[in-house]
């Protein structure tokens, strides 16, 4: 029985449906920063602007003397989307695609995987950045100083002189020796040492997420799961024999392979995102949804097609996004050295 336009509508429908299904639900399971930081939908423009206000002023009041008015300064901090990211496929006209659904559907999954990827190491890579007050550092490398390094004061707003104080500087912490960064008590003293400096600021630490590669999560399990395993001193924090550790100070832990550990000379959003040899000795992060700023003009899409003059399917899944610094004060990141 010959094949119906509508049936071959209704098919090519379903295999669109088969590929989409899968790179959306694929995103959704691998992306670990989707759920962390709001994204901002970017319409009819190439940036979004967020507004920021300084600190109010308090003052006395004297009798008989009028009080004078204190300017509270705001300024600006925005994110840009100028690049489309795009997973492409191509399969001749005689192919699985057509008839395999099982096909459609590893190929969708492994494009939102790659995706997934992407979207989270920029968000991560822009969160350091953040740490590193936009890598302005003055008299801080990392890896060159040990301890806790404050970074650069944060920028003056727009025509004024500045916040008055109301977003401070990043805080990188240096560990002392390359063997440190697989020691997990060193590891664990330097989310402690820029957590209390948070709070000495004033900064609430409850929306914070630590995230750490898996060789410094797996140094922390080893090192202190007497003290924050211990059902002694800690309650439900983890289990040694699952391999997992819940929190530290409070904070959760997030293990993830997706911070930088190469140098990146030509990212695809471009030279905001590199990565130089000493960022790639990036251990962990310490952020805050506040600390990165993300916004996107065209949310995951996909499609099946055919070209008829190659005779060619070509199975596609784009997306384009932007991330930039917003609040330095409330991100840290610890940099182990060389040597």
């Amino acid at each position: 029985m010959a094949l119906t336009d509508q049936s071959l509508h209704t098919s090519f429908e379903d295999m669109i449906d088969d590929y989409r299904g899968a790179v959306d639900s694929q995103f959704a399971k691998k992306s670990i920063m989707k759920g962390f930081y709001p994204v901002h939908s970017i319409i009819g423009t190439d940036t979004m602007i967020k507004r920021r206000v300084g600190r109010t002023t308090l003052q006395t009041l004297t009798d008989g003397v009028r009080p004078d008015p204190i300017k509270t300064n705001f300024g600006t901090v925005a994110v840009s989307v100028n690049v489309i990211l795009l997973a492409r496929n191509e399969r001749p006209m005689l192919n699985e695609i057509q008839t395999d659904f099982d096909s459609r559907s590893e190929l969708g999954k492994d494009h939102g995987k790659e995706l997934a990827k992407k979207f989270d190491e920029s968000v991560l890579i822009m969160g350091r950045n953040a740490a590193q007050d936009d890598l302005t550092l003055v008299g801080s490398v990392p890896g060159t100083n040990d301890g806790l390094v404050p970074g650069t004061p944060a920028p003056t707003a727009s025509g004024a002189s500045s916040y008055n104080g109301a977003f401070g500087a990043g805080k990188q912490y240096n560990l002392a020796a390359l063997a440190d960064a697989t020691d997990g008590a060193d590891v664990y003293a330097g989310f402690e040492a820029m957590i209390v400096a948070m709070e000495e600021e004033d900064i609430d630490t409850d929306e914070h997420v630590i995230f750490v590669r898996p060789a410094q999560y797996s140094a922390i399990l080893n090192d202190m799961a007497a003290s924050l395993l211990d059902k002694d001193l800690s309650t439900n924090n983890g289990d040694f024999a699952d391999g997992v550790v819940k929190t530290l100070l409070g904070v959760p832990i997030v293990k993830t392979a997706r911070i930088p550990a190469a140098v990146e000379a030509s990212h695809e959003l471009g030279s905001d995102f590199n990565t130089t040899a000493a960022e790639a000795r990036c251990a962990g992060l310490l952020l805050h949804p506040k600390s990165v700023l993300v916004g996107e003009s065209i949310p995951m899409q996909s499609k099946i097609w055919f070209n008829d003059e190659e005779k060619t399917w070509f199975i596609d899944s784009w997306m384009a996004f932007g991330a930039n610094v917003d609040r330095s004060d409330v991100s840290g990141a610890i940099f182990y050295p060389a040597s």
